[in-house]
């Protein structure tokens, strides 16, 4: 899809958020369900007591709760896997704005094996996360299920095979279908910079995307990844590397294009001053309540 602002311009209604799995994607759902609230919008959830769609499987309307043939929403944000012709039906509205995150795959993936090492039988049989790397293919069954998110985890999110066997021929099939199926991809590393090239393309006010972190871990339960780790993980996610340093790149052109750095700077400024005095108001002695 072309990624195109009008001004002026009126807010998006219609949105899909692709949450991948560790790239800060609980931040955004919450954003993204603060807005559904505000502005009375629809939105699709899973099955009861299910907190995510089916992950597993390429989304269907089926996973939706309480879901009838023929019924329309304006927002999905819960974790799926992405079937875009699937979608469509259930998002009918044809401005729909798809976008998802993404993140480096080194600290995505030191994230994903402490956050899911009682999860994926190929982490939990491992000492650690060198040890994994070390002996990836003794311990990564690819026909459990529940290894499903072990290698490549974001080409897996993005509804596509994640195993080795992909040539460069169906890689860049894949990544153009990717760009033609959504509007914008944001990048974790540059948070804020997302949420106010986010704001740009919804039509948003910038307190819509006032975020606090989700998720997120203390600082010394973070593992130290060194260069021959990190070398590893790119191999071993090379999928998700490529498409990580391919849509970095067409980020900061979107940046360039629609916003440019010196307003890009003004409204990170504003943004952080927001935060801050959103956070002193939320919290007492340094607690959040």
């Amino acid at each position: 899809m072309d990624f195109l602002t009008a001004a002026p311009c009126s807010p998006k209604r219609h949105v899909m958020f692709l949450k991948t799995h560790k790239t800060g994607g609980s931040t955004v759902q919450n954003m993204m369900l603060r807005y559904t609230d505000k502005a009375n919008l629809t939105l699709a959830v899973p099955q009861e007591h299910m907190v995510t769609f089916v992950e597993t499987k390429k989304f269907s309307p089926k996973y939706i709760r309480n879901y009838k043939a023929g019924k329309t929403y304006n927002v999905i944000t819960h974790h799926l896997r992405f079937n875009l012709k699937e979608l469509k039906k259930v998002l009918k509205n044809n401005d729909t704005f798809y976008f998802s995150i993404l993140r480096n795959p080194v600290t995505q993936m030191e994230s994903s094996f402490s956050f899911f090492k009682k999860d994926f039988p190929a982490f939990s049989s491992a000492k650690s996360l060198e040890d994994f790397l070390n002996n990836a293919r003794k311990y990564h069954n690819a026909r459990h299920p529940k290894n499903s998110r072990v290698k490549n985890p974001t080409w897996f999110d993005f509804g596509y095979n994640n195993r080795d066997n992909c040539s460069e021929q169906q890689y860049t099939k894949a990544l153009r279908e990717i760009e033609r199926s959504f509007n914008m991809i944001l990048i974790a590393e540059y948070f804020d910079e997302s949420m106010i090239l986010l704001k740009e393309a919804l039509c948003w006010d910038i307190d819509d995307v006032v975020t606090f972190k989700h998720n997120s871990r203390n600082e010394m339960d973070i593992k130290t990844v060194n260069e021959e780790m990190a070398r590893k993980i790119k191999e071993w996610n090379s999928l998700d590397w490529k498409m990580y340093i391919h849509f970095n790149v067409t980020f900061w052109k979107k940046i360039e294009v629609t916003i440019g750095q010196a307003r890009l700077e003004e409204e990170l400024a504003i943004l952080r001053e927001k935060r801050g005095r959103l956070e002193k108001q939320c919290s007492q002695d340094g607690l959040a309540i």
